[in-house]
This record gives C-alpha cells, sequence and structure tokens, in this order.
C-alpha cells in the first residue's frame, strides 16, 4: 500500500485567486508547485517566450559561438556529434539547422549504442580528425568525455561541449564547455534539456553573426520542446516555456518529418505531453536502441515528404520490434523477483545474458513502477555489460553509481536516471558495493511509494468546467505532476473488471446523493478486495473523454482504501 500524502491547506492561495481570478483549487494546485508569489504564478499559467533567459548568461557561450563563426570564415569542416536518445537528436538538429542556415560545411554523427557507446569514443574521434574535421559541437554529451577530447586535441581537431549532464571531478580540456550547470548560484537554465542548450546555442549563435531572424529561431521549438519532454527534466522554469510554446509550434505540423511521425504513430488530432511521451518519444528512440539513431536525425532533416514518410514507417516498424524484445525482457525479469527477493533487497540489481541494452532501461523503470525500488538492469553479451538504472525519489542514482566509477569503462547520468558499460567479471562486485550502499542509504519507509495529493474535493466539485480550468497547468511531467484530488468516505454502487485479461477496473460510486463512475487503469486486481459493505477513500486525476461525440469528465482512478485508515 502506497502513503498518502495531502498538502496542507496555504493562506497564500487566497491572493491567487483574488488577482489571478483563478479558483480555490487552481491556486492550491499553484501553490502545491512552489508558486507562492504572483508574479510567479502568472508566468507559469501564461508561458512566453520573452520569459527565457538572455542565452549569454551560460558560461563560455559567446567563446564557442565566436569559434563556430571563425570555422565558417576559415571554411573548416564542422561536426555535430549527438547523442542517440530523443534529447540528443533533436539538439542536434536544431544545431545542423542552424550552422547549415550560416553557412557552414557541417555533418553529424551519432555514435552506435552497442558499437561504440554513449559520447565521444577514441575510435569515433580519430575517424572524425581522419576525415579533415577541424571542429567537433557535442550535444547532449561530452562532459565527461576528458581523455576524448585530449585525443582530438592531439589530432588538431578542437572540441566545444554543449551538455546538461552532471559536471564530473575532471572536466575536458575542450576549445568551449557550454553547460548551464557551470552557472554559479541559482539561474532558471540549469535545469535545461540536451536540446534546451542546443537551442541556447543556436540563439547566441544568431546574435553573435548579427542575424535577427525570429521566424527561424521560433521555428526550432518544435524541436526544442520534443526534447526536453522526452528528457524528463523538470517541465518549470524555462523548461516549461520551451514546452508549452514548442507543443504549439508541434501541433502546427509544419516539420514534415514530425507530421509523418505522428500519422504512422495514428495521431491525427492535438498533440499533447502524453503523445510525445508515448507516440513520438518512443519512436525517435527506437531507432538508437534497436538500429541506429541517425534514422531519427534524418528523419527531422527531412524535407521531401516521400522521404520522411518512409522513415517515420519504419521508426513505427522499429518501435513495434522494440515493445516486443521489452516484453521478453521483462517477463525474464520478473521471473526472478519474488517476496523474499523484495524483502531481502532494498535495491534491484540484476543482469542476464543476452538482454538487449536498447530495452533494460524501459523495463528497469517499469520495475520502479511495479515494486518502488531503486534499480540496475544490466544486458551482458560478449564479456561486456550494459547497464541502465532508474530512481525513486530522495536517491540520487548517479551518485550512487559514481561511487562504482572505478568498475566501470563507461558511466554518465542524472539524479533519475544513468547508464554505463562495465566489463562483465565486474558486475558481481558492482552488486556487492550497490546493495551495501542502498541498505546504509535506504530505510524501510524510503521503499513505500508516496502519493501526493494537491487537493480533497467532493464530487458536485467534478465538473467539465473544473477540467478545462486545470489544463491550463499543462504541459505535465517531472516537476509539474497531473493534479491529484482525493475523495473521502464515498460508497461502491457497482463494479467490473475489464480490458485484456480483466487488468482494469471500473467502478461506480456514491456520496452525498450523487452517482460517478472512475476507470481504475492497471488496478483489476482490487476486484477480490473491494466489497459492498465498505466505504472507501479514493485518490484520482481528472480527465476528459469523448463520448458518442460529447466530452465529458473522466475520473482516473490511482488507488483506493478502506475509509478511515
Amino acid at each position: 500500500m502506497k502513503r498518502w500524502y495531502l498538502y496542507p491547506e496555504r493562506e497564500e492561495s487566497l491572493a491567487l485567486v483574488k488577482t489571478l481570478g483563478v479558483s480555490p483549487i487552481l491556486a492550491k494546485i499553484l501553490i502545491n508547485r512552489g508558486m507562492e508569489e504572483v508574479s510567479e504564478a502568472e508566468k507559469f499559467l501564461f508561458p512566453k517566450l520573452t520569459d527565457l533567459k538572455d542565452p549569454f548568461d551560460i558560461p563560455n557561450i559567446r567563446t564557442a559561438a565566436l569559434r563556430v563563426l571563425r570555422a565558417r570564415d576559415l571554411k573548416e569542416k564542422v561536426l555535430v556529434f549527438g547523442d542517440y536518445d530523443v534529447d540528443g537528436v533533436t539538439g542536434t538538429a536544431i544545431l545542423i539547422h542552424t550552422l547549415k542556415l550560416l553557412g557552414l560545411e557541417v555533418s553529424y554523427y551519432i555514435p552506435h549504442r552497442y558499437g561504440e557507446g554513449y559520447s565521444l569514443s577514441l575510435e569515433a574521434v580519430r575517424k572524425i580528425a581522419e576525415s579533415g574535421v577541424k571542429l567537433i559541437i557535442t550535444v547532449d554529451c561530452g562532459i565527461a568525455s576528458a581523455i576524448e577530447v585530449e585525443e582530438a586535441n592531439a589530432l588538431g581537431t578542437e572540441v566545444i561541449v554543449t551538455d546538461h549532464h552532471q559536471l564530473p571531478a575532471r572536466l575536458p580540456a575542450a576549445f568551449a564547455i557550454v553547460n548551464p550547470k557551470q552557472i554559479v548560484g541559482y539561474h532558471p537554465s540549469k535545469n535545461l534539456s540536451g536540446a534546451g542548450v542546443a537551442f541556447k546555442f543556436a540563439w547566441a549563435l544568431l546574435r553573435e553573426a548579427g542575424i535577427k531572424d525570429s521566424i527561424f529561431l521560433t521555428s526550432l521549438l518544435d524541436l526544442a520542446g520534443l526534447g526536453t519532454i522526452s528528457d524528463v527534466v523538470p517541465l518549470t522554469g524555462e523548461n516549461r516555456v520551451l514546452a508549452a510554446v514548442g507543443l504549439r509550434w508541434l501541433n502546427e505540423r509544419k516539420r514534415v518529418g514530425l507530421k509523418h511521425l505522428a500519422e504512422a504513430a495514428s495521431l491525427y488530432g492535438p498533440l499533447n505531453e502524453n503523445h510525445i511521451y508515448f507516440g513520438l518519444g518512443p519512436r525517435l528512440n527506437a531507432a538508437g536502441r534497436l538500429a541506429h539513431a541517425s534514422k531519427s536525425v534524418e528523419l527531422l532533416l527531412a524535407e521531401d515528404p516521400v522521404l520522411a514518410q518512409q522513415i517515420a514507417l519504419e521508426l513505427n516498424r522499429i518501435n513495434g520490434e522494440r515493445q516486443d524484445l521489452g516484453a521478453l525482457v521483462k517477463e525474464e525479469v520478473l521471473s526472478q523477483i519474488d517476496q523474499e527477493y523484495l524483502e531481502q533487497n532494498k535495491l534491484i540489481l540484476l543482469w542476464g545474458e543476452g538482454w538487449h541494452p536498447g530495452v533494460i532501461g524501459i523495463v528497469a523503470q517499469q520495475l520502479v513502477e511495479l515494486y518502488y525500488r531503486p534499480t540496475v538492469l544490466v544486458g551482458v553479451k560478449d564479456g561486456v555489460g550494459r547497464g541502465s538504472a532508474r530512481s525513486i525519489e530522495g536517491l540520487n542514482i548517479y551518485e550512487l553509481l559514481d561511487s562504482c566509477r572505478d568498475l566501470f569503462w563507461d558511466f554518465g547520468g542524472h539524479e533519475g536516471a544513468a547508464g554505463f558499460e562495465i566489463p562483465s567479471e565486474n558486475i558481481s562486485e558492482l552488486n556487492r558495493r550497490l546493495r551495501m550502499e542502498a541498505d546504509q542509504i535506504l530505510q524501510p519507509e524510503d521503499l513505500i511509494g508516496k502519493i501526493k495529493i494537491d487537493a480533497e474535493i467532493p464530487p458536485a466539485y467534478i465538473t467539465l468546467n473544473l477540467v478545462k480550468e486545470l489544463e491550463r497547468l499543462a504541459p505535465f511531467g517531472e516537476g509539474n505532476p497531473e493534479p491529484v484530488f482525493m475523495m473521502r468516505g464515498v460508497s461502491l454502487s457497482d463494479f467490473k473488471q475489464v480490458g485484456s485479461e480483466g487488468k482494469h477496473l471500473k467502478l461506480w460510486f456514491k456520496k452525498e446523493g450523487l452517482g460517478f463512475e472512475a476507470i481504475g487503469f492497471g488496478l483489476g486486481k482490487f476486484a477480490e478486495e473491494i466489497s459492498f459493505s465498505k466505504n472507501y477513500d479514493l485518490v484520482f486525476n481528472l480527465e476528459t473523454s469523448d463520448y458518442n461525440g460529447f466530452e465529458e469528465v473522466q475520473i482516473s482512478l490511482i488507488d483506493l482504501r478502506e475509509a478511515g485508515l
């Protein structure tokens, strides 16, 4: 059973109601999200491009921009080296479009996830230098590639690192490092994604070049928003601006590649953040997981509709393969976890021969949601282990793995997720150390998931107008979760299991003379526990659904418990 936490009432919400004209419920949610001042709440509700901070606030960004413009003047070959996830490929596309506008001779390089691994490699650097490239610009990677940058320098190729990941103890000796984590003190840009950093760099390049082309810059916002939402960075501050405005541009469907990708995913209506999380994002990621991420970059750069459609359909097919592989790995992983395993282990760490490294990160996240344990999965092939780690609230998985850095060949990530490459003979030692660390850090209560509840509401408050008002808080994601509500002491009128194998639960309740229905996705297991003789407390989201052409409120049940517990 999860812990329920109801946010307390705050007097500050009255000022928001009076000044902004919002409902008390919306005001309370804004306070829960940390928007205590009217000015903060107003910016949150009305994200505008003018709220973005000056790109030159990021250290070294002018130095980097001037070096790129010098490369143009000297007619040097420039290469953009991007990561293979959505954040990396969208950021790569942003810089390719920008550098071409500036008149540079530019190419791009995305490493193969399995043949080369994450970020720069010595082999890739040597190959790039041999091709005559004089300047490498990394996107969403490079901050931990000190040895590789050193090699590039020795070969006469300079490197500009643009990245957003945690700063390692040893920084690379790059020509310039553009990473907002280097900003001293608080600054909104410190939480930018890799695509967000690439957008800021593109902005700085245009300004330094004296090009006042706001139309071109805003045309990049669909890519910046897509990368920002997909990378699960906090959707607050500047990230909220990029995500919200980026979604508006994405819905214009002017980028032919993304237009066809949406159609391949059967997304014909208005796009929201969930369509990115579960539709566009997985398809763009699938190429890097099972084939090569250059397919995704090619799609984002495509101008020919026929070519774009071909690539989009190919990505859709690869994503289907990814789903099938993920199901197989998940089945094998779950076969190794029972109640005894969970009682003895605060951290899940499992490895298997042939587990595809392109899907283990997804499976690891599913295990976190299922068992609420930090999870590390490692796929082993030919003596090499490739691992993905996902964490729970309050545990920095990057710092935990960093304590074992000496065991890895390659390692990177952030607070919630990380990845690594490790000799297979070191996995047992990694297992020993991480379990020991987890035992010391995590308390039993840390392994009980918490549901944070924004407000308690009666059934009469559940209206379409309220749901429409709550949509002003979108896009939802990390740092700005979908609002969660609570209702106490409801009586059960009826219920039935629905969906494949009865995985979901449809319920009918009554309270204060009003009847309402709810759907509990994945809650079919409660069918054996609930009783008509008991009253229940509910936790739920409020959404809209279309029924016979009419829009109505849908109560999406998250959890329920016997009333009074």
